[in-house]
């Protein structure tokens, strides 16, 4: 029961986002809507991208599967990066969120190449 809560709320808030008019998110987050967000509403569903200076960024796409039928479902897939700086690391995680919840797997990933990396490409 509470999946199916998590996959109503879910779906309530992609149909919302995506048909929020840009005239609101320009009063409400006129930054991020002029320089760094992208939302683009699809025949199946929306894509949705942000991009922020300090290197960060998210890219999600919702789909409806089965519309129309006792199956029909919002399937979420995306990515979100995060930049350390004090580490000079990225953080990748990516997620799936449809019927059978909310899934992720992420990875870490170093900025700087390693001396034995150099070394090799170096010859």
């Amino acid at each position: 029961m509470t999946a199916a809560k998590l996959i109503f709320v879910t779906a309530l808030v992609a149909v919302l986002a995506s048909s929020c008019s840009a005239g609101l998110l320009d009063y409400v987050y006129p930054s991020i809507v002029t320089e760094f967000y992208q939302q683009a509403p699809t025949k199946e569903g929306y894509r949705f991208e942000l991009k922020d200076p300090n290197g960060s960024t998210r890219e999600e796409m919702g789909v409806i599967m089965n519309p129309g039928t006792p199956e029909e479902q919002l399937v979420v897939m995306g990515t979100y990066t995060t930049y350390d700086e004090k580490t000079d690391t990225d953080t990748i995680t990516m997620y799936t969120a449809d019927k059978d919840g909310y899934k992720t797997r992420y990875q870490i990933k170093n900025r700087k190449l390693s001396p034995g990396a150099l070394k090799s490409a170096a010859g």
